[in-house]
């Protein structure tokens, strides 16, 4: 079977030229959202990861409008609306009203979600910390260090992921 993902339409990977950055790059982030979701876990949150991505946003931008929040997560104004619904009764994000014009609502952090952002932020970077200090043995090129991270991670590297994707799936 030949090459498959973004592997499929390239005959040699060694003239891809950044592919081995880009790989790289594409299975960190794996990792990194792998350590994300595992932080939420162990500090026991009923939070998905998009609901976390918009606390990140509010906590970075905040207090934004539910159309700029929207904006910055790249969703339809109805999708940060419901998934600010379900923040507020987690009493993880709050809406103020101008006094100069209640039809504007403000969405920002309470005390409960700057908390929990901050400790997932902490318990992520000890982690991130823990793979630097593990590969940091050796020089490597920026592609070597971030291939070392990932695998450090457990995660596999971006052509062993694609080739089990290739066979993930149970042939009826």
């Amino acid at each position: 079977m030949g090459p498959v993902g973004p592997y499929a339409q390239c005959d040699d990977q060694s003239t891809l030229g950044g592919e081995e950055l880009i790989d790289g790059l594409s299975a960190l982030s794996r990792a990194l959202v792998g350590i994300t979701a595992r932080t939420l876990a162990t500090l026991d949150v009923e939070v998905t990861l998009s609901q976390y991505r918009t606390l990140v946003v509010l906590a970075s931008r905040g207090p934004l409008r539910t159309v700029d929040l929207a904006a910055a997560l790249h969703v339809h104004p109805s999708t940060a609306t419901r998934t600010c619904d379900r923040l507020v009764r987690r009493d993880l994000v709050a809406r103020h009203h101008r006094p100069t014009d209640r039809r504007v609502a403000l969405l920002t952090l309470t005390e409960a979600g700057k908390t929990l952002v901050g400790d997932v932020m902490r318990h992520r970077t000890e982690e991130i910390r823990r793979l630097v200090q593990a590969v940091a043995t050796s020089p490597q090129t920026t592609a070597e260090l971030i291939t070392s991270l990932v695998i450090a991670a457990d995660e596999p590297t971006e052509q062993q992921w694609w080739h089990r994707w290739e066979r993930c799936a149970v042939a009826p």
